[in-house]
C-alpha cells in the first residue's frame, strides 16, 4: 500500500495549500526522514540535481537502482569501471547485461576508466603519496580498454552516445587538491604562475596530460559538486539511525546549492538501494528537480564555469590558448621585468552575516580561494579538514 503524508509546514505550496508526498517504497524510512525534516524544515525550490553513480555495475545494487529510477522517471549517468566487465570477473556476464539494460532504460553510460586507479598524483590528508598516477602510455591503454569493453557490452552503441563522458577515479587528473598542486610544483612536473588555489587549478587544467589524453579520445570530463559521502560508509547496510542521517544530510546538501548540481553516488553501496528512493520521493516533494543527462548538458554553463564539466573542445584548444596568452603578455610587457601580481584576497564575504570568512570557514557554504562552495563540494573535501 502506498503511503501519503501531508505536511502543512514542510510542503506548503506558494498558494499556502499543503501538497501530498507519495512514498513509493521504503515507507518506514521515509516517515522517519519526514519527521526529522518537519522539525528542521528546508526549502529546495528551483534546485536542479543530476544523479551519477560510480564503480558499478553491481548485481546486488544496480538492478534495484534501475527499478527505483524507472518508477520515478528519473534518468541518471552511470560511470562504469570496466574491470567489472572482464571475462575474469566472477559476475562479468551479469555485469555486461546490466550495462546494456541501463542504456536501454535511457540512462547515460559513461566511463570511469578500466582499473580504479588515479590518473595523476593522489595524496591523503596527511600529505602522504597514495598513488603517483598512471604513465601517459598507461592512461591511453586504460581508456582504450574501457572503450572496448563498453562497446562490447552495448553492441557498439557506447561510442555513439552524446555526450561522451568520462570521470577520473578519485577525480585525479581534473580535481587535484592544493597540497597536490604544491607537490607537483615542488617536483617540477608542473609550474604555476598563480599564487592562489583557484588560479593554479585553472592552470593545471590547461596543462593536465590526463585531460589532454581524454579529449584526444573524444571524452569530456564530468566531475561532481555534490558528494553524497557514501564512500565513508561500508559495503553493507548501516544501522537505521546512520541511514536516516545519510538521507537527511544528502537532502539538505542538495537543497543548499545555488546552481546546477551533479551528485556523486556509488552503485556498489547497498545503502543506496534504500536511500535513493527516499531521496527521490522526498526531494521531489521539497521542490528538487532531478534532471536527465540531456537536460544537464543543455543547462551546463554553471558546471563549465565551475570546472565540474570540462569540455573536450576547450581542453584540445588549451595549449594554443595558453600560448596566445603568453605571447600577448610578452608583447604588452615589452622588455620590462614583469612585477609579481598582487596577492588575491582569499576571504569570502557573507551578505547575510555582514562579515568576511577565512579559508575553510563557514556553515552550509565554505570559503576557499575567495569563493563560496557547498560544504559537500569535492574542493572543500579535498582541501578543508571539516568536522560535521
Amino acid at each position: 500500500m502506498k503511503f501519503y503524508l501531508s505536511l502543512l509546514l514542510l510542503f506548503a505550496s506558494t498558494h499556502g495549500e499543503a501538497q501530498s508526498c507519495q512514498l513509493k517504497s521504503q515507507e518506514a524510512l521515509g516517515r522517519e526522514v519526514l519527521d526529522e525534516l518537519t522539525r528542521n524544515p528546508i526549502n529546495c525550490d528551483n534546485q536542479s540535481i543530476h544523479l551519477t553513480f560510480d564503480d558499478g555495475p553491481n548485481p546486488q545494487v544496480t538492478p534495484v537502482l534501475l527499478k527505483e529510477l524507472k518508477a520515478r522517471n528519473v534518468k541518471a549517468t552511470f560511470f562504469v569501471s570496466t574491470t567489472n566487465l572482464e571475462a575474469s570477473h566472477r559476475s562479468h556476464e551479469t555485469n555486461l547485461a546490466l550495462v546494456n539494460e541501463t542504456m536501454n532504460a535511457g540512462h547515460l553510460i559513461a566511463s570511469h576508466g578500466h582499473e580504479h586507479n588515479a590518473y595523476d598524483l593522489r595524496m591523503d590528508g596527511k600529505g602522504e603519496v597514495l598513488e603517483k598516477g598512471f604513465t601517459d602510455q598507461q592512461k591511453e591503454q586504460q581508456i582504450t580498454r574501457s572503450v572496448q569493453l563498453l562497446n562490447y557490452a552495448t553492441q557498439n552503441r557506447f561510442s555513439n552516445q552524446k555526450p561522451l563522458l568520462f570521470r577520473f577515479p578519485y577525480g585525479r587528473g581534473a580535481m587535484p587538491s592544493a597540497a597536490e598542486l604544491k607537490r607537483m610544483d615542488q617536483q617540477g612536473t608542473m609550474r604555476f604562475q598563480s599564487r592562489d588555489y583557484a588560479g593554479q587549478l585553472a592552470e593545471y587544467r590547461r596543462q593536465s596530460a590526463p585531460l589532454q589524453i581524454l579529449a584526444g579520445n573524444g571524452f569530456s570530463h564530468l566531475g561532481w559538486n555534490n558528494d553524497s559521502g557514501d564512500s565513508s560508509h561500508g559495503m553493507g547496510m548501516p544501522s537505521r539511525d546512520v541511514l536516516k542521517s545519510y538521507v537527511v544530510k544528502n537532502l539538505k546538501s542538495m537543497c543548499s546549492g545555488n546552481s546546477m548540481q551533479v551528485a556523486l553516488f556509488h552503485d556498489i553501496k547497498i545503502m543506496n538501494t534504500a536511500a535513493i528512493p527516499v531521496i527521490l520521493d522526498i526531494g521531489k516533494c521539497l521542490g528538487l528537480n532531478f534532471v536527465s543527462p540531456k537536460e544537464m548538458m543543455s543547462n551546463s554553463q554553471s558546471l563549465v564555469d565551475r570546472g565540474v564539466l570540462i569540455q573536450k573542445s576547450k581542453t584540445l584548444r588549451a595549449p594554443a590558448d595558453t600560448l596566445g596568452e603568453l605571447i600577448a603578455t610578452v608583447t604588452q610587457a615589452g622588455t620590462a621585468t614583469p612585477e609579481c601580481p598582487p596577492e588575491k584576497d582569499q576571504t569570502c564575504y557573507s551578505e547575510q552575516y555582514k562579515r568576511r570568512y577565512q579559508e575553510c570557514e563557514g556553515g552550509a557554504s565554505i570559503c576557499l580561494g575567495g569563493r563560496w562552495y557547498s560544504r559537500q563540494d569535492p574542493m572543500i573535501l579535498l582541501n578543508c579538514n571539516l568536522k560535521d
